[in-house]
């Protein structure tokens, strides 16, 4: 038995003395410079990435008293040309890579594994543009500057179970994103945490003029947090001002919770001109299948702003409430139409149709027949609107409504009618109740008859319909009227139909929230 503690004291102190003896040579003689081709070729085993290293290697030893002995490894100038199994060369500089661990843990390090230690890294002219092509990505970045050469800089730490990511700084030539990365080991996955801040984020002036559409702010605001499907993450997303598709949003806060192919999106919150916004998403992707739900509150927002910029028209002035819930799901776009289910419901108190005085509209309506788009008679004419509410239904492939009410000009307006969202064909009833002299006396007979409603018709596509005096129905109520048959325009009653439609998806949409709901983040 003695023997054999012999041997193994011998065998220890053996180890001991080989250690010593590398740690000194290593110290005094190895320069890592000597081996740059090999240094880049196991980085290329490891990671699928080929560098060229062209400025300094260095490795230093330092002692810290009651913690231990620690290896401080560092790099400059290491071009990134080659990243395994995507297309073309990819470019980037390293201009400074550090790092720091304890010497126990290098032999981890140099075979590849795991490993516990921390450093700071910076990168410049980070082109992402053939990274993201390589990634069939599918945005609009292509050949922006912001994009072409980008800048990385922050600290890292690396255990055993988790590598973080802390001071990030991400910049282009009109971008800043900051924060911090986490990535974990949890349940034989990688769960991912962040809390990410860029103070200004511009979409316009990243995507073609040709690709911008006037939805984009809306359509970003809804899909982006798709970007985390198939990622176990958690985490909010800060943004002082956004904008896309000339619409400009202030205060965004988007929190992301992601597991299992599901992801929510909740609450999604910002300011929007002059009012407040919030967004709820749940969305559920296996395969091609997108399952997708949102609930999106506007209130008091500056309705006819939003229009104006978005380039629709600029007409229109006054603040709204609107609420919308619309779940949809399939693997084609024609299929999410098809399967589409929403209800819209708007509410506003005042408003103004400015270039538009209604008493002359009409009486062109009434001389010509028909009008489209309407005269623009300058920023002084304009006709008041009150009391404005309609709710919408979404349900195969048509948008629906049969109850709009409000007061243009000192008639009373009520209308009905749809949207064909594959045929984009509009056809919608407007009925008039004329019954102030003062307006419809000037207007040719049979249109001047007191108490009669004017009924309209708007038909054609949706971007460019047409206004005219639905006849059929004029006629059929002067011959009720003939009869003693008063046409009076009464007031819509509720949609019922909506209204159970909507408390449906609400329950659907709250208990795919508290499924999975969302994590609050600190800000």
């Amino acid at each position: 038995m003695s023997r054999i503690r012999r041997l193994l004291l011998g065998s220890l102190i053996s180890l001991m003395l080989l250690f010593g003896g590398i740690l000194i040579w290593s110290m005094v003689f190895f320069d890592p410079n000597d081996y740059r081709e090999g240094i880049a070729e196991r980085i290329e085993e490891e990671t699928g990435l080929t560098f060229t290293l062209e400025g300094p290697l260095r490795l230093d030893f330092r002692f810290h008293p009651g913690v231990g002995l620690f290896a401080d490894l560092a790099l400059e100038d290491a071009y990134l040309r080659k990243i395994v199994g995507l297309p073309g060369s990819q470019n980037a500089r390293i201009r400074e890579l550090t790092l720091s661990l304890p010497v126990v843990q290098l032999f981890r390090f140099v075979r590849g594994e795991r490993f516990e230690g921390s450093g700071r890294f910076s990168v410049t002219d980070l082109d992402l543009v053939p990274i993201l092509a390589g990634f069939d990505f599918d945005g609009q970045p292509a050949d922006r500057l912001d994009f072409r050469a980008m800048t990385v800089q922050g600290r890292f730490q690396s255990g055993l179970m988790f590598f973080s990511i802390t001071d990030l700084a991400v910049a282009g030539s009109s971008t800043e994103v900051s924060g911090d990365l986490r990535f974990a080991d949890k349940d034989q996955d990688t769960e991912i945490e962040f809390a990410l801040l860029s103070p200004s984020l511009n979409l316009d002036e990243m995507v073609s003029e040709q690709s911008r559409g006037p939805l984009d702010a809306f359509e970003w605001l809804s899909l982006s947090p798709l970007i985390a499907t198939g990622l176990r993450a958690r985490g909010v997303l800060q943004i002082g001002t956004f904008q896309s598709g000339g619409v400009l949003v202030r205060n965004l806060k988007i929190p992301i919770n992601s597991e299992g192919g599901a992801v929510v999106a909740s609450p999604v919150t910002a300011d929007l001109y002059g009012g407040t916004m919030r967004i709820d998403t749940v969305t559920q992707v296996v395969g091609r299948e997108l399952n997708f739900m949102t609930r999106q509150t506007f209130s008091q927002v500056d309705m006819g702003q939003i229009i104006w910029d978005m380039g629709l028209t600029r007409m229109l002035r006054g603040k709204a409430n609107l609420e919308a819930i619309v779940a949809f799901s399939g693997a084609e776009y024609l299929e999410r139409v098809r399967s589409a289910r929403g209800v819209v419901t708007l509410e506003a108190e005042t408003g103004q149709i400015k270039g538009v005085d209604l008493a002359s509209a009409l009486g062109q309506l009434t001389g010509n027949g028909s009008l489209r788009g309407g005269n623009w008679l300058g920023e002084n004419a304009y006709t008041a609107l009150e009391n404005v509410t309609a709710t919408l239904t979404l349900e195969n492939s048509k948008l629906a409504n049969q109850d709009l009410a409000f007061r243009a000009g000192g008639f009373e307006v009520a209308g009905e009618g749809n949207l064909g969202l594959e045929s984009e064909q509009l056809d919608y009833r407007v009925s008039l109740a004329l019954d102030r002299p003062e307006l419809f006396s000037q207007l040719p007979s049979p249109f001047n008859s007191a108490g009669l409603a004017l009924p309209l018709r708007v038909t054609g596509r949706w971007d460019n319909p047409e206004i005219m005096i639905d006849m059929p129905v004029l006629i059929q109520m002067q011959l009720q009227r003939a009869m003693g048959i008063e046409s009076n325009l009464a007031p819509p009653s509720p949609d019922t139909h909506a209204e159970a439609l909507a408390e449906a998806l609400e329950t659907e949409l709250s208990g795919r929230l508290n499924q999975l709901s969302a994590v609050e983040v600190a800000q």
